[in-house]
């Protein structure tokens, strides 16, 4: 906005204050009018070589003009006035012309800009989601690769069914995190817990999670357990919070 003139005069020393202070905004600002300029020699229009013709030829006439006083009624005494010469009002009109194509110009580059910086907005959103997807992919692989972690398949308890998810089982500190991506969606209300048979006993392990802010889960971690002798997926009702598993979906025993 300083670069295209619609800052207010504090707007203007503010900025101009910084620039001072800071080489960064310096560069920045010489960078925008650089790229301002450009875009205004790229976009430039010529003028049609009759409308210059017409112009000088406007003036010309103008400048001719006699001075004639008014008539010597309509003065007042001890006032001469005059009239004022007619290429005045050319130069008058010009003034305005320019600066409404001035205003015209700004407007449509500040236009450009704020489209520009939404594109670009847009663009870092992305590029942001992208990293963190890879770094989420990057994690998921160092684990899957690890040389202590036992891929295990929790396969559905219907035979005629191939639900189900990849476990991986760090047998050295008893972690353990699950692969949802093969899980079907829950219906509504429901929703998928993680279960261990420890020492007999179903312990729940937490829910599982597909999909975190609109993010897919490659890898879950869940809660580590000591003496298991197997791991369960069940469908349980939103929010609850049993001891025991209600509906038990795919199992695998160690």
């Amino acid at each position: 906005m300083y670069c295209t003139g619609l800052t207010s005069a504090a707007e203007n020393a503010e900025v101009a204050q910084w620039a001072k202070q800071y080489p960064e905004v310096a560069a920045e600002l010489d960078a925008i009018q650089a790229g301002l300029e450009t875009y205004a020699r790229a976009n430039a229009v010529e003028p049609d070589p009759s409308v210059k013709e017409k112009v000088l030829a406007g003036i010309n006439a103008a400048s001719q003009a006699p001075v004639v006083p008014i008539p010597v009624a309509a003065k007042k005494e001890g006032t001469l006035v005059r009239r004022i010469p007619a290429y005045w009002k050319y130069a008058a009109a010009a003034s305005i012309l320019l600066l409404l194509g001035s205003m015209y110009v700004n407007y449509s580059l500040y236009t450009k800009y704020q489209e520009a910086s939404s594109g670009l907005e847009v663009a870092q959103a992305e590029l942001k989601n992208q990293k963190e997807m890879m770094t989420e992919m990057g994690d998921a692989m160092k684990i899957m690769g690890d040389m202590h972690a036992t891929p295990m398949a929790v396969r559905s308890i219907d035979s005629t069914s191939d639900m189900g998810a990849r476990m991986y089982w760090m047998k050295s500190t008893n972690e353990v995190y699950i692969d949802p991506t093969h899980l079907p969606d829950a219906p509504a209300g429901k929703q998928y817990e993680f279960w261990a048979i420890v020492d007999g006993k179903p312990v729940n392990a937490g829910v599982i999670t597909g999909v975190v802010n609109g993010k897919k889960v490659y890898l879950q971690k869940m809660k580590s357990f000591g003496n298991v002798q197997a791991f369960a997926i069940s469908m349980e009702a939103e929010g609850s919070a049993k001891t025991k598993p209600d509906k038990v979906m795919a199992i695998v025993n160690i």
